[in-house]
């Protein structure tokens, strides 16, 4: 006969096992999510606190405690921190600690010195969609349709819209081909490109929302198989000049716009403009001064289907380099272009798929990505030299 104890476990709520439950993240695994590196020491942020680890010795030191920082955020009555776990170092300092919170219908950006133990700015935001600037000190967000720039304490109106079924700075195409948001920062933080989507044409659908105490309709635009989708245009604005421009792609009908780039000189916008059948892509560079098409940089055909969904990114140490991804010979993998459209290499090549470029090696010339090079199963981090060797 087998007796089973049950003193030790414990019933799981629907708050322990559905993301954003009061107390989901007690279950996620520890030191996993979110680890960086601080100078030479690796970071790991925890549920209740962040903790710095010396490689060599292994020795583990707490840096900040979530109490800590809730009794600053409950003083300046911002919310509360729920976890550490999407903490992460500021632009502005290697002493910053960057992270959000929200409050009733406002999201917080806050930027907290862990030496001090203080914080030392927050921008405030609305909480539908917002970026954060490289630097650090600025948020482009959108709320209602209209997309707004916010710094410390001051918010203004970027795009403001009026008509029924347009918004601005959103992300489109009912987020297919890559595209995770609407607004896209230059890498100086001088200009902003953003989407506007214009959806008054689209069928109005009916959905119930039950999450208010008496459920209520709402009302969303999809398009059904074979009506009219949404038509999609490219602005850019410019901050410092406080002037704002549309790409001119032609007519926007049936086409998607998508992985949208900055050249690093801030003159140019990359982007990848795709057929509504799917399978004719173009990448095309515009000019961010004047609004013109400057060149097609590279086109892919395909019977089935092309799917691009990932910007162009420049090599750190050459300007006139990007690597572009692709699934032209069936499998997702790296290629090197010129600012011209020529193709120098294809970088990595097998029967398998490149899941992420995670970075650079720039002393080295290296490019770092992950893939299931050796198992599908499974991602494993590579490097590889800009001239195609495999480094390890």
């Amino acid at each position: 006969m087998t007796v089973v104890s049950m003193a030790q476990q414990q019933l799981l709520t629907l708050y322990d096992l559905i993301p954003g439950g009061e107390t989901y993240h007690r279950y996620l695994p520890e030191n996993l999510y979110g680890l960086q590196w601080w100078e030479d020491k690796c970071i790991i942020p925890g549920m209740d606190s962040v903790c710095t680890v010396t490689p060599a010795t292994g020795v583990e030191e707490v840096i900040v405690l979530r109490e800590e920082v809730n009794n600053r955020l409950t003083a300046r009555r911002l919310g509360s921190l729920p976890h550490c776990y999407d903490i992460r170092f500021s632009p502005s300092g290697k002493d910053e600690f960057y992270f959000k919170v929200t409050r009733r219908d406002t999201l917080h950006h806050v930027f907290y010195n862990f030496l001090r133990k203080e914080i030392v700015k927050v921008i405030s935001s609305g909480r539908s969609y917002a970026e954060l600037a490289p630097s650090g000190e600025a948020v482009a967000y959108t709320f209602s349709g209209t997309l707004w720039y916010s710094t410390e304490g001051v918010s203004d109106v970027i795009v403001a819209e009026g008509a029924e079924g347009v918004v601005n700075g959103e992300p489109v195409h009912r987020n297919e081909f890559g595209i995770n948001t609407g607004i896209f920062w230059s890498p100086q933080d001088n200009k902003l490109a953003f989407y506007r989507m214009d959806e008054s044409m689209v069928t109005e659908y009916p959905l119930v929302d039950i999450s208010t105490r008496i459920a209520s309709l709402q009302h969303i635009r999809y398009p059904m198989a074979g009506m009219t989708s949404h038509q999609v245009s490219v602005g850019i604005h410019d901050l410092e000049n406080n002037w704002t421009i549309y790409l001119e792609t032609g007519d926007p009908t049936d086409r998607y716009f998508t992985n949208i780039a900055w050249s690093p000189d801030e003159q140019y916008i990359y982007l990848v403009e795709l057929n509504r059948g799917q399978d004719h892509a173009k990448l095309c560079r515009y000019e961010a001064g004047s609004d013109k098409l400057d060149r097609i940089l590279l086109e892919e055909i395909h019977e089935k289907y092309v799917e691009p969904q990932y910007p162009v990114t420049f090599l750190p140490w050459d300007n006139d380099l990007f690597i572009y991804q692709s699934q032209q010979d069936g499998y997702n993998h790296l290629y090197l272009y010129d600012t011209e459209g020529k193709l120098i290499r294809q970088l990595t090549r097998g029967e398998w798929i490149v899941k992420n470029l995670v970075g650079f090696d720039e002393k080295k010339k290296e490019i770092l990505y992950t893939s299931t090079e050796q198992s599908p199963l499974q991602e494993n981090l590579f490097r590889i030299s800009v001239k195609g060797e495999e480094a390890g």
